[in-house]
This record gives C-alpha cells, sequence and structure tokens, in this order.
C-alpha cells in the first residue's frame, strides 16, 4: 500500500472551497494538475479525469464517484481487474478551522501487487500533481 497526500490551510470558508473544488466546469481556470474532469458528482458516477503527470500532455482515465457528503468530502476510485491486482482511492476533505479559515487534504490510497510499480513511475509526478492543486486551490479560494 502506498498513500500520497498533500494538505493546505486555506484562508476561506469551507463553503467557498466546496463550490470551487466541484464547480468542474471551470478547473481550467485554476486546476494545474487535473484541467479537465468530468462528471456529475453523485455516488456511483463515472469521473472522467484528464490529468496532467508530464508536460502538457493530458492522459485521460475514468474512475467512480465512491463518496460524495456536500460540504466535507468527495472521494472516487478506480480497479485494474481485481483489487489485487490495483486500486487506487482519492479522497478531498475540507474541514472548517474556523468561521474564515478550512483545512483541505487530498490523498490517494493505492493498493494492490502494482503499487509499487504505479509509485515508481508515477508516485512523484502525483505528489507534484497534488501539491500543486492544493496551492491553486488556495490561491483561488483567498482571491474570491
Amino acid at each position: 500500500m502506498a498513500v500520497i497526500r498533500s494538505e493546505i490551510e486555506i484562508a476561506a470558508p469551507a463553503s467557498r472551497v466546496w463550490k470551487i473544488l466541484t464547480d468542474l466546469e471551470r478547473y481550467p481556470d485554476w486546476n494545474p494538475f487535473t484541467p479537465r474532469v468530468d462528471s456529475t458528482l453523485e455516488l456511483g458516477a463515472e469521473v472522467h479525469l484528464h490529468t496532467r503527470l508530464r508536460g502538457e500532455q493530458l492522459a485521460h482515465r475514468v474512475e467512480t464517484v465512491t463518496e460524495h457528503v456536500p460540504g466535507e468530502r468527495i472521494c472516487w476510485g478506480m480497479k485494474m481487474g481485481a483489487r489485487f491486482v490495483l486500486a487506487a482511492e482519492r479522497r478531498q476533505v475540507l474541514t472548517p478551522l474556523e468561521a474564515d479559515r478550512t483545512r483541505y487534504v487530498t490523498d490517494d490510497t493505492i493498493t494492490g501487487m502494482l503499487t509499487p510499480v504505479v509509485t515508481a513511475f508515477w508516485g512523484e509526478a502525483i505528489q507534484r500533481g497534488f501539491d500543486g492543486v492544493a496551492a491553486a486551490l488556495k490561491k483561488r479560494a483567498e482571491s474570491s
């Protein structure tokens, strides 16, 4: 198992951060790692991710919404074959700290026998991407 994680405190209310996080149409305006996401974000819905892992080319993959608690967290995941081969679960969680401060945490838990391959080839790129999303979300929420 491997967990790739990024966390940041944002000087904005959780409601504002949530609105930005779930407004998928505006991702190209601020999200450097995943500038395009297509989904209804309803439980069980497909999530079409267009992610910038290396360079400018976007990689497309399809995951499924596994949890959606409005204002609090959104999760999606994937599996390749059986779970013991490869599975990943991405969480994005907001925790209000004060009326105008929010903690944003995003993590991806990767499991299965292909975990070492995934982390060797893409682990650093995913970490950079998550850190970039956290910083960009902070900037966007604090400037709104």
